[in-house]
């Protein structure tokens, strides 16, 4: 197992985004791709995971993304800023942990709370509040790690992904300085 000193987490680049597209595929396919017929998938990873929209995500000011490597390689990303989820009633200036995806060989070594503690850390001082995020309905672990910073289920909706229809949990925490518990 790769320990936390070895990795390192910094703002991505505009250098970054072809790295954030192949990262960002491998781990949404690593974690979901065995739900999908492969045409739903490929479409969806062709929409979502492209180096424009990575480039966009760096080059605009309402969003953060955050990369993480050990020498020489990407590791893990997250991304982070306004709140686009569809949020019954969603209050003006609320944010959204948007994205946290780590490569399986370095989950358990803490990276994905050195990540989540960057973006809850950067929405509080960007004043975002509150705080929204999306996640598979069976993705337990997931919730168990979201609920540890305050994130509560709120409400239900479908993701598509492609044809498929995903049931996902919407998310809130009110307390962005909360932090870990």
């Amino acid at each position: 197992m790769t320990s936390l000193t070895d990795i390192t987490l910094d703002l991505a680049s505009p250098g970054d985004a072809t790295a954030l597209t192949a990262l960002g595929k491998a781990t949404f396919v690593e974690t979901f791709g065995h739900l999908y017929k492969p045409e739903d998938l490929q479409g969806f990873l062709e929409e979502n995971h492209t180096a424009q929209h990575y480039q966009h995500l760096i080059e605009a000011d309402a969003w953060q993304v955050w990369l993480a490597r050990v020498p020489g390689e990407p590791v893990g990303y997250a991304v982070a800023g306004p709140c686009t989820l569809p949020v019954d009633d969603l209050p003006s200036g609320a944010g959204e942990i948007k994205r946290l995806y780590i490569l399986s060989a370095f989950q358990s070594s803490g990276l994905g709370g050195v990540m989540m503690d960057q973006m809850m850390n950067w929405l509080a001082c960007a004043g975002f509040h509150p705080l929204y995020l999306s996640v598979y309905a069976e993705n337990h672990g997931a919730q168990r790690f979201y609920a540890r910073y305050g994130f509560e289920v709120i409400q239900r909706y479908e993701f598509m992904v492609g044809n498929h229809r995903d049931p996902e949990l919407i998310m809130k925490c009110r307390d962005v300085s909360k932090g870990r518990m």
